[in-house]
């Protein structure tokens, strides 16, 4: 039975998609159930996880959070807080510290990432192996690339599309979606660069690519799911 794998940028009508080809193949749906199980491997909260995939900090914002921890971590005289990545409140974050001092590559900073990575990929095979299950995002395209028999989907859609899509889905403005999807779109960039060395748009990363701008969702789900039967062969 099929493994499918769907990437787009934010807004593009992954969710929406991925949950029709499952419904329609009656196979298994996960999106954030990834992020969860990898959360247990490397004992870090689920919003760590996520803040880590996702974000792209500024300047201003990376100095913000230094000054907060180092005053948190003050107060807190040396009681251990919540775990992040294995680590407990009385160190300043790894990560924290690398970014704002500008030294990507620290000894530290690498060791974290690997966690992060090396537990996603683990969850996302795992999940390849139990078959029968359309996996959203995660780079999990990249994660089982040279697994046989998996299809990998990515879809693309305009700007007005994704901002249309993220309004209505969380309630924002359409001056708040854009700001939601420039950010999350840059940070999906930065993920793939940083731990695939590729572009998320790159075509070749794929059986098939769909725009969401000509294709309905349904239309695309439908097209993935004929694609499978022959692609998953």
């Amino acid at each position: 039975m099929p493994v499918i794998t769907i990437n787009g940028p934010i807004g593009a009508g992954g969710v929406e998609v991925g949950q029709t080809v499952a419904q329609m193949l009656n196979i298994n749906y996960v999106d954030r159930l990834v992020l969860a199980e990898a959360a247990k491997l490397v004992k870090s909260p689920v919003g760590a996880l996520i803040h880590k995939e996702q974000r792209v900090v500024r300047f201003g914002d990376r100095l913000a959070r230094f000054l907060q921890n180092v005053l948190e971590r003050s107060a807190l005289s040396g009681i251990s807080g919540e775990v992040y990545f294995g680590r407990t409140a009385e160190l300043l974050p790894a990560e924290t510290y690398t970014e704002l001092a500008g030294d990507p590559s620290s000894a530290a900073q690498r060791l974290n990432d690997k966690a992060f990575i090396d537990a996603t990929t683990s969850v996302v095979k795992d999940l390849a192996k139990a078959d029968n299950v359309v996996i959203i995002g995660r780079g999990a395209n990249m994660m089982l690339a040279d697994v046989p028999g998996v299809v990998h989907v990515g879809l693309s859609g305009s700007v007005a599309l994704r901002i249309q899509t993220i309004s209505r889905r969380e309630h924002l403005t359409a001056d708040q979606a854009r700001a939601e999807v420039e950010e999350l779109e840059q940070a999906r960039i930065t993920f793939f660069r940083k731990f695939f060395k590729v572009r998320p748009s790159d075509p070749t990363l794929y059986h098939i690519m769909l725009n969401m701008d000509k294709v309905p969702p349904k239309t695309a789900a439908e097209i993935i799911v004929h694609s499978v039967k022959d692609l998953a062969g």
